[in-house]
């Protein structure tokens, strides 16, 4: 998964400092990123150096990636026209080759983004100010303060008598299958959260829910957490059209080879058929 860089480290201990000219700086634009084309299709992340003075001036501290550290802009920004650089789709990051810049890149977008929503306090409308003693944002006026949004969401592997539930989301496009998923709603357990998103999205009661593995999925502000999942009774698939616009049943041997190995979903699946085929 994307978030696997090992033997690299990964800090988000918060501190302050300034920022200097071999450091990354980190430019959003809406669902846009800075990058500097490195031939074949690849792409790195700028460094302080290679953007404007001023602009660098103002860029905050976010996070390190063994001794490179990465900034980001805690106000909006407009970073103009560099030579070398280019504006990409955020989703341009999953197609790059370096494992660093892929999670760097889509961690400092879920900053971004934050930051986007939390210039003003929701309570009472003040602009906020960023906290000093650690990763949050404070409104001097009534002291709301708001941590980077995490949203919980489970996905899950359904198996029936040894085969796997794919399903296509409604704004997919035909042949691109995946898992059940789903937001944590309040009051639900995340065992809760499985069992509702099968019955409603393909109208399936599941048991056996098991916990598998986890993963951040910066493109929701996620955490996403994979389980698996037996069908209990029938399991005729009844698609609720809406979210799912259809859904089958299958084998380890028809299951499609993995687009890329970045997501938990890939690993779910990949997982499942390495399990039937020990079986």
């Amino acid at each position: 998964m994307f978030q696997d860089i090992a033997p690299h480290r990964f800090s988000n201990v918060f501190f302050k400092d300034a920022i200097h000219p071999e450091d990354v700086l980190l430019c959003y634009n809406g669902n846009h990123v800075l990058l500097q084309p490195m031939g074949e299709g690849d792409y790195a992340l700028p460094r302080a150096c290679q953007l404007p003075q001023q602009a660098a001036m103002e860029a905050i501290y976010l996070f390190s990636v063994d001794k490179t550290r990465y900034f980001g802009f805690w106000h909006p920004h407009t970073v103009g026209d560099v030579p070398g650089l280019f504006w990409q789709s955020t989703q341009v990051l999953r197609t790059v080759k370096d494992p660093v810049t892929l999670f760097a890149g889509m961690e400092g977008w879920h900053l971004y983004r934050w930051f986007r929503v939390n210039r003003f306090c929701g309570h009472c409308g003040k602009p906020m100010e960023l906290k000093g003693d650690e990763r949050a944002v404070i409104c001097p006026e009534c002291g709301n303060v708001v941590y980077p949004r995490i949203n919980p969401a489970i996905i899950v592997a359904v198996e029936n008598q040894g085969k796997l539930l794919l399903a296509r989301n409604a704004s997919s496009p035909p042949g691109r299958y995946g898992l059940i998923a789903g937001f944590v709603e309040f009051g639900e357990s995340l065992e809760d959260t499985v069992r509702r998103e099968v019955r409603e999205e393909v109208g399936l009661k599941v048991t056996d829910v098991q916990y598998y593995n986890s993963q951040p999925w910066p493109f929701s502000e996620s955490l996403m957490l994979g389980f698996f999942a037996r069908v209990e009774g029938d399991a005729q698939l009844h698609p609720d059209k809406k979210e799912i616009a259809e859904a089958k049943w299958v084998s380890p041997e028809e299951l499609p080879p993995p687009v890329s190995r970045i997501s938990i979903a890939q690993e779910l699946m990949q997982e499942f058929k390495r399990r039937k085929m020990e079986e």
